[in-house]
């Protein structure tokens, strides 16, 4: 497969070769009074080290939960959704290894519709870009070829539609850069119905970590089945969760009040870990990753049933929400019970059904699917 990054490195080239309503008062969140803490409490979780191949996790680089409640999670390694139940029994599987229709062979990024949309971004069926199947009945939808890098970062929205982080490059003012947009599309156009962000930051060719990191993460989203769409831009500077209204509109913006916290030398060790493995994953080879020393101040937001906005501080190694109601007001701190050794390489989806995480860089030396409840 021909690199994420390499696509874009090859934009490049070829560019060079061919010569908003207002947002809202910001709202401060600095000397919030003291809100109480809940704990996430681990009650149960899916995958074995050995044994049972259908319960043997490859490398999970999706996890969310399905319409129905059961629980989706993708395996690269075997280029495949697998489904489960909310009680962890294996039930089906969509797609497989291979180069036929419907097949794929890196996919890297899982997202599904109110309505079962399964969006998947990479190369399947010999195509590099966006993949559609049916989640009830594991049909392939078909695939958008795309012009450099595919989108990432999908996220499922409310009825057919999803968003997605986009990334081009850009020569116009003499210097290269990134153009980054964030929009929302419907399953069957290949236009955005929405426009919420648009973005450029300067392109390093020597700094590939940060290359890297703007790929798979470098934005936040989350997005609620009303139409809202919330973005946080990863940041060592500022911690701002921005939420839009189904028109694109800016109605609300949080700040928290984070501090930037270093991360310890075992922990760029396990950053750097994560960026080659990602690299890997889209076909690039960038020996040498130099990871930024400081943690992001946000890693995460996630929207539960009620409308909540779960933010995911990135300074602490233990998970540790700050959970705020729809108008900005913070309701609770959650924290992950137990401690996990691993807990910085965690990552969540949290909607209407319940809690999901798993680790990135697991201290067991395999991945599982980790299901969490509130305790109070």
């Amino acid at each position: 497969m021909r690199g994420i990054a390499v696509a874009l490195l090859i934009s490049l080239l070829l560019l060079m070769s061919c010569g908003e309503s207002e947002p809202s008062q910001d709202e401060s969140l600095q000397g919030v009074e003291e809100v109480r803490t809940v704990s996430l409490v681990l009650v149960d979780s899916i995958g074995i080290e050995m044994g049972d191949s259908l319960y043997v996790m490859g490398a999970m680089e999706g996890l969310v939960y399905a319409p129905d409640g059961n629980i989706a999670v993708l395996d690269c390694s075997r280029s495949c959704v697998r489904i489960y139940s909310p009680e962890g029994l294996y039930l089906r599987q969509i797609s497989k290894k291979g180069n036929g229709p419907g097949e794929l062979q890196d996919a890297a990024f899982l997202s599904i519709s109110e309505d079962g949309h399964i969006f998947l971004a990479g190369e399947g069926s010999e195509i590099l870009g966006l993949h559609q199947f049916d989640y009830a009945t594991g049909e392939w939808r078909g695939a958008e070829q795309s012009c450099g890098s595919p989108a990432t970062c999908l996220e499922g929205a409310e009825g057919s539609s999803y968003v997605r982080k986009d990334l081009t490059f850009d020569t116009s003012t003499g210097e290269p850069q990134i153009l980054v947009s964030i929009s929302k599309y419907e399953s069957d156009s290949e236009e955005p119905t929405v426009t919420y962000l648009e973005d450029t930051t300067p392109f390093d060719p020597s700094d590939m970590a940060g290359l890297i990191e703007l790929i798979w993460y470098g934005y936040d989203i989350a997005a609620d089945f009303s139409g809202n769409v919330y973005i946080a831009p990863r940041s060592t500077e500022e911690a701002l969760i921005m939420v839009y209204d189904p028109d694109g509109n800016e109605i609300n913006r949080l700040e928290l009040d984070l501090e930037p916290v270093l991360r310890t030398e075992e922990e760029l060790e396990i950053e750097k870990y994560i960026l080659e493995s990602k690299a890997a994953i889209m076909g690039d080879d960038f020996p040498g990753l130099e990871p930024d020393p400081y943690k992001p101040l946000i890693r995460g937001i996630e929207i539960d049933g009620e409308g909540n906005i779960w933010v995911l501080r990135g300074g602490p190694v233990v998970p540790t929400f700050d959970v705020f109601d729809a108008a900005g007001e913070q309701l609770f701190t959650a924290v992950v019970a137990g401690n996990p050794p691993d807990g910085s390489s965690w990552r969540f989806f949290i909607d209407s059904h319940g809690i999901l995480a798993y680790a990135e860089d697991p201290v067991c030396g395999y991945q599982k699917i980790y299901i969490l409840e509130i305790q109070e």
